[in-house]
């Protein structure tokens, strides 16, 4: 059986018709989901978009370890299992990250890789003849010290888009159809789609940039400041949800184009396809705006980040289906070796979903909890009807180390120079939050902290989490620098 992973960054489940969602057009993604298996409790593992591509590319969860960085020389990845195996892998992608100082080499293991440049912070088109003109405020564009340099950064690097087919999301689904042309006799082949739309910049051509907050006449911020919602006005968070959900709607209608050619070369039979997110993004809800992290206030990771989509297409299963089980997505590592026949490491920390995509008697693994979380922040659990997040007790934030060959090539993490063959002591800076006990099944906006009213439920997640951690060899220093252990 072929497969297409279909990853598309920053997607919010709450924006999708097959999740709820009345006033975003997505009818490809919704015509998918009809008959296909859509998990409803899929939940984040570690955060934001390369740590959560390892937990993907490995079937381990990487933020007990480390933050931010390449595959490890002693990883075993996806692509090198398949390839292998025998068969032919192919990524196709706009997510700059992939090739990008700090952790650019996760495509190195594919029969083959193909990359669209430009997007976001990509140092691609130098020419300073290119004027840059700005959409709004250049004080409350971008985000955080770069701003003006990345925002123009960007406009060169996009400054010859014309039609809706320059963009980047047709770009990707465009070389992914021209490549199932030229590779659709392949047997059992593993395609991977990188698609970084939705994710900032928002600026989709027309007609999506007017199609959700028609006449809207003032300043477009097209790449808000992460951070508290404030900066923004009400009619400014309007258009900025609305140039978003102009793009979900655009990655949508070329889904659709690529789907299109599956079916048209015949391929629907004998395919898994498999779509997701690596995170969402907070969009005014919590006071915050972006993927914030410690140094910009609160940095909890609410369901609006949290929880994601996860839809999975089984030929030999045709037929919409629901699950509420918890998945997450190192269990996409483990769902993958099993389309093609292949046995899972024992080393993994997750599970194949394959079971649930089909009608099945016998009883088969399931996750009781999903855990989740950025490295040297907190520690979030949920078991789908109960969520805490656990931060450390302590202000240092020790002890804490950084398991890797290299330090920290990317974000706010510091280390030391005491590299002792397989570790860095790490340092992070602790922010303001507190722990936090929601019950999301009657408070999925998580508006009620209910942690001093039920010690008896933080009690049980906590031993929950502690169980989970030393099941996965999670480091000592994890358990007590969140007070779980002494």
């Amino acid at each position: 059986m072929n497969t297409i992973f279909i990853l598309i960054d920053s997607l919010r489940r709450d924006y999708l018709g097959c999740y709820g969602n009345t006033w975003v057009q997505t009818p490809n993604l919704d015509s998918l989901a009809e008959n296909s298996t859509v998990f409803e409790n899929s939940y984040i593992g570690s955060y934001p978009c390369m740590p959560a591509r390892r937990d993907i590319w490995t079937g381990c969860l990487e933020f007990p370890w480390r933050g931010w960085g390449p595959l490890e020389p002693e990883d075993v990845d996806i692509a090198k299992i398949l390839t292998q195996n025998g068969h032919t892998s192919m990524v196709i992608s706009d997510h700059y990250h992939m090739w990008e100082r700090g952790s650019g080499n996760y495509f190195f293991n594919f029969s083959g890789s193909e990359y669209i440049r430009g997007q976001e912070n990509d140092l691609w088109i130098t020419d300073p003849t290119i004027p840059v003109e700005y959409s709004a405020d250049p004080e409350r564009m971008a985000r955080h010290s770069l701003r003006s340099e990345s925002y123009a950064r960007y406009k060169r690097n996009t400054a010859h888009f014309r039609l809706e087919e320059d963009y980047f999301a047709p770009q990707v689904f465009r070389k992914a159809s021209e490549w199932l042309e030229r590779n659709r006799t392949l047997k059992d082949f593993f395609l991977m789609l990188e698609v970084f739309d939705p994710h900032e910049p928002f600026d989709p051509p027309f007609p999506y940039n007017e199609m959700y907050n028609p006449g809207y006449n003032g300043q477009s911020f097209i790449w808000p400041t992460y951070g508290k919602s404030d900066l923004y006005s009400e009619e400014e968070l309007k258009q900025i949800r609305s140039l978003y959900a102009g793009e979900v709607t655009m990655v949508d209608h070329w889904l659709g184009y690529f789907i299109n050619t599956v079916k048209h070369l015949g391929l629907m039979d004998d395919t898994m396809i498999i779509v997701t997110t690596d995170h969402g993004h907070l969009f005014g809800e919590h006071g915050m705006i972006g993927k914030p992290w410690s140094d910009l206030g609160d940095s909890n990771m609410y369901q609006e980040i949290a929880s994601i989509p996860l839809i999975i297409f089984n030929p030999k299963e045709q037929g919409g289906k629901r699950v509420s089980n918890l998945t997450q997505p190192v269990d996409l590592f483990a769902t993958v070796l099993d389309a093609f026949e292949l046995p899972t490491p024992a080393r993994v920390h997750g599970l194949s979903l394959l079971p649930f995509t089909l009608k099945m008697e016998k009883d088969f693994p399931k996750r009781e909890i999903a855990v989740y979380g950025r490295y040297g922040e907190s520690i979030n659990i949920t078991d789908g009807e109960w969520t805490l997040f656990l931060w450390p007790p302590a202000k240092s934030n020790e002890p804490l180390y950084w398991y890797s060959h290299l330090p920290p090539q990317f974000g706010d993490v510091k280390v030391r120079d005491d590299f002792d063959g397989r570790r860095y002591s790490a340092i992070v800076t602790r922010g303001p939050m507190s722990n936090a006990l929601y019950h999301i099944k009657d408070d999925p906006c998580q508006e009620h902290d209910l942690y001093n009213q039920r010690p008896d439920k933080v009690k049980e997640l906590k031993g929950k989490l502690k169980s989970y951690l030393l099941s996965i060899h999670a480091p000592d220093e994890q358990l007590i620098r969140l007070g779980l252990i002494e």
